[in-house]
């Protein structure tokens, strides 16, 4: 681990910078973290796609809001687990100089039963209440690094270690009303650029292939892949932003700055 060498400047951002920055990293890291995002989300989506297809027929195509709710219903359970090879990814290349997909791999099925608990299981039992189903975007959004990142227990045993539960309120108990005002500003901005890709890719196919995409195609092929793709974006920017919170709250750039001195004394000795 390179802590004075890291790929991503290591400074407090406003949220403003922080999307651009994100823009930036998907740039650079664009064919990596695509894979990412089809290896954690098209088993969810072709899942949704099979469960929610008796739908279809009784959709009426004028106004298709019940099938489109329940594919957003879906996806708001879905994401974390399907983002979380992103996150894994992020987490190695923004100090490892190289890649290791074994560990990738590892770190992930590590920390599935507590995805699955706390953000899976927990979510679909809300899925019925729309509000307690967005409640962790707003109260925890920086849950899935949490235990994908740090790996704390969810208990804390003989050793009174920290637990993911003690970690998450400790990280996030302060800034409440800023994190609340970012997932506002993320919600506008995620359905911005989900209308945006979803008309893009009728434009494409018109003019670029000669096809006119039906209203049943629109609805359940060119729709979800738009918000797979807005949802593996802001991915990337939860990243970046729970990066800029674990500065802004514990001096992380510093601890950075002391582990790489640390390190540097070692290899002298």
């Amino acid at each position: 681990m390179n802590f004075d060498n890291t790929h991503i400047a290591i400074r407090e951002r406003g949220f403003a910078e922080v999307m651009d920055l994100a823009l930036h990293v998907t740039r650079r890291h664009c064919g990596p973290l695509l894979l990412c995002l089809l290896a954690g989300a098209t088993p969810w989506a072709v899942a949704n796609g099979l469960l929610l297809y008796p739908m279809v027929e009784d959709v009426d195509w004028e106004g298709p809001i019940p099938y489109a709710m329940m594919v957003l219903l879906l996806a708001a359970v879905e994401a974390p687990l399907a983002t979380a090879p992103m996150t894994l990814y992020l987490g190695q290349v923004t100090f490892a100089n190289e890649v290791s997909v074994g560990r990738i791999v590892r770190d992930f099925f590590r920390s599935v039963p507590q995805m699955l608990w706390s953000q899976g299981i927990l979510r679909a039992l809300c899925a019925p209440l729309v509000v307690p189903l967005l409640l962790p975007y707003v109260v925890w959004p920086y849950l899935s690094e949490l235990i994908l990142l740090e790996r704390n227990p969810v208990f804390p045993g003989k050793q009174k270690a920290m637990t993911t539960r003690r970690r998450s309120k400790h990280l996030h108990s302060a800034s409440a009303g800023e994190l609340f005002t970012r997932w506002l500003v993320s919600l506008v901005v995620g359905a911005l650029m989900v209308t945006a890709f979803t008309g893009a890719a009728f434009t494409v196919a018109a003019t670029v292939f000669d096809l006119q995409p039906s209203g049943i195609v629109g609805l359940t092929v060119i729709m979800p892949a738009s918000l797979w793709l807005v949802i593996g974006f802001f991915a990337v920017v939860r990243f970046l932003a729970y990066l800029d919170l674990r500065i802004r709250r514990e001096g992380w750039e510093v601890e950075l700055t002391m582990r790489a001195e640390a390190e540097r004394l070692a290899r002298l000795a």
